[in-house]
């Protein structure tokens, strides 16, 4: 009663600033300070991407503490927001170039694997998606952005993990561990991942690497990496190439039915990716093709002659930010996207598949500094989609070769700074053609008081159906799903150097989106049903000193008490969910033996497991318990090898050959899908610096 009477008056509240705003602030939005004259009252700063100078001049006319920190390198948290991240309204992580680099991270499996609530498991296919605190959350409901492009496919909603993304061209990853629909719509139900990769200015030059791995039946992956970059004047401009040849397993895949095929050769994972940014004072523009080669035999639930499948990309994307004044900034945004994802040809057990999907993106953001204390963001978006099929024999449900649909949205943030608190409260309405409309509002109090800081959240969120949603629906017609957050993070710097954060989070999700398949039609389907969610806590400490850093988190959740849907439940534990281990432990450092050689182990225990293995003898699925697993990595980097650039490493991945299986999250008769055994990999890395201006 009381949870129903405060998320309505939470909605009136947020409805009531929407229409009339008075002040807000932009988690997209900052300027950037260019030099130290530009510093006062009313300018918000954007501390991480300032040179050393600048902080330390900033530092001598009184910044606060933790900007000191950030210039002794003690405490990594800090992110392009105009809040830091102890004070920002979501629950973040902030991950560096330096601890990629020292991890030796394979591929992006790799470096979410250790951020707390971050699972994956597979859905068809052989595609492998991402879990969040417990939940399936693979289709449409984590948005990865990658510069700002919206990487999630838009038939269904997902992204593929699996040697997809280029580790080694990656500034930082920022991540919101909780909603963002209120900012970004509706692919960011339940998280935000925001892969910022090196500009002109990083690059400063050339730089080429490659990396080779090795299973114990195949080789893992064999890539390469070259990026090219400079700044000159105002002007700069950055382009990176990515190839590679991967497989996901080596080891055999058993279906239901005990049919079984070896994946080594038949589990292909084969990225390219051209990425071209360019900017010149308020202008930008990028332009990113992302072509994934994979190849499968493990089909929708049976074993299959393994095939080759295909996703493509193509992401355009030009803005210019007219700052009029010192106070008010409006930027105008244009977006093009065009995928073919899940491109299958047919064989005996799969039909053939091919579809094209554009999508056109029109944005105006006006950010407004009323003064020190007080922002204003607020705008509006709109965007229309168009998909064809390209099968002779297929259409989509009305019947024609080709549907489109058009979305817009209307958004409002404001943040105002208070002595004792800062309230953050904002909202966001989009209303579709096909399924009707959204509206999300969310309410932060957050301050930084000394050495302590805490963030009280509450958000509503939301899914978009997607185009296959909307194509593959039943009789009960569908909308958007719907779910509310609320999280407490409690936080305390006990030294200069090291930070301790706890936060406890509570999801629940209604009209849930749900795929099954319709025995009487023989056909795919969704539908909303029922209600899902999840309720835990996330426990992190963070130290970094000159010999190096130590990252130790743990996480929890459990649905005990919360309402389940049957495809998503464990009958014999009611207090988990399928696929995803309750509790999960990640160790990760770095320890500098000397100025160029580092050691940087890794380690990650994972809870007991349930998933779906076989069939009984009427036809219904058994579930089987996974016993918990640790998987333990080191790697060993050796900077400036010979000359002055070189770098190599050497790393061992799964020590113990633990062998980690991906299980699906819901119950549709597919095996749990292997993944590599122990995996040795060398990365060798050049890069040639150009001489500064």
């Amino acid at each position: 009663m009381y949870r129903i009477l405060f998320t309505k008056s939470i909605q009136l509240v947020c409805l009531a600033f929407f229409l009339f705003p008075i002040s807000s602030f932009s988690q997209h939005d900052s300027l950037a300070v260019k030099d130290t004259s530009a510093i006062n009252d009313s300018v918000t700063v954007d501390y991480y991407d300032m040179t050393i100078e600048q902080l330390q001049q900033l530092k001598a006319v009184g910044v606060s503490s933790e900007l000191e920190q950030l210039i002794n390198s003690l405490i990594g948290v800090a992110s392009i927001k105009p809040l830091s991240g102890r004070e920002s309204p979501s629950i973040i992580s902030l991950i560096t170039e330096e601890e990629i680099k020292k991890s030796g991270a394979r591929d992006l499996i790799d470096v979410l694997s250790l951020i707390p609530g971050f699972d994956f498991g597979v859905d068809v296919e052989g595609v492998v998606g991402l879990g969040m605190r417990g939940n399936w959350a693979h289709e449409g409901k984590i948005l990865l952005l990658l510069d700002g492009q919206e990487m999630n496919e838009n038939l269904f909603g997902t992204t593929q993990f699996g040697n997809h993304f280029a580790i080694d061209q990656i500034k930082k990853i920022e991540i919101i561990r909780g909603p963002g629909s209120a900012i970004y719509g509706g692919y960011a139900e339940y998280g935000v991942i925001n892969i910022i990769t090196k500009n002109g200015k990083d690059i400063n030059g050339i730089s080429l690497s490659g990396t080779y791995g090795q299973m114990q039946g195949d080789y893992g992956r064999r890539n390469v990496n070259l990026s090219l970059g400079k700044k000159f004047g105002e002007f700069q401009i950055s382009g990176s190439l990515f190839l590679g040849q991967g497989n996901r397993s080596d080891q055999d895949f058993t279906d239901f039915y005990d049919s079984t095929y070896n994946m080594a050769g038949n589990s292909k994972l084969d990225p390219t990716n051209i990425n071209v940014g360019l900017s010149y004072k308020g202008l930008s523009a990028r332009f990113i093709l992302d072509n994934y080669y994979t190849t499968t035999g493990d089909g929708y639930d049976v074993v299959k002659t393994p095939s080759q499948q295909v996703f493509n990309s193509t992401f355009a994307e030009i803005k210019y930010a007219f700052k009029l004044g010192e106070k008010f900034t409006i930027t105008p945004r244009v977006n093009y996207k065009q995928q073919t994802p899940w491109k299958t040809l047919a064989d005996s057990v799969t039909d053939e598949y091919y579809k094209i999907v554009d999508r056109y993106t029109g944005n105006v953001t006006m950010s407004y500094t009323i003064n020190r204390k007080i922002n204003i963001i607020f705008g509006g978006e709109v965007y229309s989609d168009f998909a064809k099929d390209m099968v002779d024999s297929s259409f989509f449900a009305n019947g024609e070769k080709q549907v489109n649909y058009l979305n817009t949205a209307a958004f409002a943030q404001s943040v105002v700074k208070l002595r004792l608190i800062n309230i953050i409260l904002g909202a966001r309405f989009d209303n579709h053609s096909e399924y009707g409309h959204a509206f999300v509002p969310r309410l932060g109090l957050t301050k930084r008081i000394d050495n302590f800081h805490f963030k009280l959240l509450y958000s509503n969120a939301f899914r978009a159906p997607s185009i296959e949603n909307i194509n593959l629906v039943d009789s009960t017609g569908i909308k958007p799903e719907n779910t509310s957050v609320a999280e407490l993070e409690l936080g305390y710097e006990i030294r200069r150097n090291s930070i301790i954060t706890i936060n406890f989070f509570d999801i629940s999700t209604k009209n849930t989106i749900a795929y099954y398949y319709d025995d009487s039609t023989e056909t795919d389907a969704y539908h909303n049903i029922g209600q899902t969610g999840s309720r835990g806590v996330e426990l992190e400490y963070k130290f970094k000193d000159k010999w190096g850093f130590i990252n130790l988190n743990y996480a929890f959740y459990t649905v005990a008490g919360k309402e389940k849907i049957a495809d998503y439940e464990v009958p014999e534990n009611k207090s988990v969910l399928l696929a995803f281990p309750s509790h999960k432990l990640n160790l990760s450092a770095g320890f500098n033996v000397t100025k160029h050689f580092s050691i940087n182990p890794s380690i990650s225990f994972r809870g007991e497991r349930y998933g779906y293995t076989s069939v009984d003898t009427a036809g219904y699925g058994v579930i089987e318990k996974f016993d918990p697993l640790v998987l333990a990595n080191i790697f060993l980097r050796y900077e400036d090898l010979f000359i002055k650039g070189l770098d190599l490493g050497f790393g061992v991945y799964d020590l113990f050959d633990q062998r980690v299986k991906y299980i699906q999250p819901y119950n549709s008769y597919h095996a749990p899908l292997p993944g590599p055994s122990r995996e040795f990999i060398v990365k060798l890395s050049y890069t040639l610096k150009a001489k500064k201006e």
